[in-house]
């Protein structure tokens, strides 16, 4: 999530009726966090009021209202953007490089980013894939903040970032090869159309741009790219960087997919499906339900971080969860 891209987004004025109303479901919901279990979470399952489903209508629905939900925190605290972007980009970039076989863990990952250590025994490549990648965050984050547009050379330039410093010649440059996926029978355009290709992903993202829900539009985007494989490698990478690119420039969170492997197996199955059933619903419903999964993320994030500065902020969210601050559990027990 990009605070520098904050100033973009309308932040609405509450009343001083409004405020009134917010400092009294604040003091109960500080009240009920201090007295559950975990004091780092919310005193609630958003799932109860966002409930799973596999409608793509209502879920595009509540993930519009989540939105609106974390809109209402805006403009967000400097101090704790930065350390929600430290922790979150190092996950994702953990994720991302994992899911493409790079075999540092976590925690190897935040050193070689954060710290600018080597870890023994991983070899140089890893190394650059996990540099690389947070230098391809923060260029999305970049673009987002100019408020610069997707197109085919912001798509090269993110790729080239991801392939720098490992394969010099083909970074931010067309496949000039076939490519297929070994163990599939899956082959890709040949490589004297990607350039038409790629006009026409470009193409649809102008049309939809302004009309298609932001999730969806990152969804489409992605399976695209990922159809039309225009690189000789880094496909996947560049593939989610791209989805977040979109997500972020309507003011959505980062969105990371597990790498572990059932969760994994699921993000191959749903790319899968598309191709056997020619039906983008299948690819569209599992980014909408992994988006959500981190708008939960990041709101059990902000709503507990209560303070001086943000005492006007959230009226929104808080208002939405009112009806569901229940008593915690430990307070059950003693009573």
């Amino acid at each position: 999530m990009k605070d520098n891209a904050d100033s973009r987004l309308p932040v609405v004025p509450i009343s001083p009726a409004e405020q009134q109303e917010l400092s009294v479901i604040k003091e109960r919901f500080i009240s009920l966090a201090v007295g559950s279990m975990d004091t780092s979470q919310l005193p609630i399952d958003l799932h109860e009021v966002y409930p799973e489903t596999a409608d793509l209508g209502e879920l595009y629905g509540q993930l519009t209202d989540l939105k609106k939900c974390l809109d209402s925190f805006r403009p967000f605290d400097p101090a704790q953007v930065a350390n929600l972007q430290e922790v979150f980009d190092t996950q994702y970039t953990y994720a991302s490089n994992r899911i493409e076989g790079n075999t540092l863990t976590l925690r190897e990952t935040s050193l070689v980013i954060n710290e600018g250590l080597t870890i023994r025994n991983k070899s140089m490549r890893e190394h650059l894939e996990a540099i690389n990648h947070k230098e391809a965050i923060d260029f999305v984050r970049e673009l987002v903040s100019a408020a610069e547009p997707l197109s085919e050379r912001t798509i090269k330039l993110i790729h080239a970032l991801v392939l720098q410093g490992i394969d010099r010649k083909n970074a931010g440059v067309y496949r000039g090869i076939s490519v297929g996926i070994r163990g599939t029978d899956i082959v890709f355009p040949e490589p004297y159309i990607i350039p038409k290709l790629m006009e026409d992903v470009m193409l649809y993202y102008k049309r939809n741009k302004d009309s298609m829900h932001p999730v969806r539009l990152a969804a489409h985007m992605h399976f695209k790219l990922v159809a039309v494989h225009p690189f000789t490698d880094g496909n996947g990478r560049t593939c989610r960087l791209v989805m977040n690119l979109i997500l972020l420039q309507h003011g959505y969170p980062v969105t990371v997919f597990s790498p572990e492997a059932e969760a994994r197996d699921r993000y191959f199955n749903a790319l899968n499906d598309v191709r056997e059933h020619n039906d983008l619903s299948f690819f569209e419903r599992f980014v909408a339900i992994d988006t959500k999964h981190w708008l939960f993320t990041y709101l059990n994030r902000m709503a507990p971080n209560t303070n001086a500065n943000s005492k006007d902020k959230g009226y929104y969210f808080f208002k939405k969860i009112e009806p569901y601050l229940k008593v915690p559990l430990k307070a059950k027990q003693s009573a």
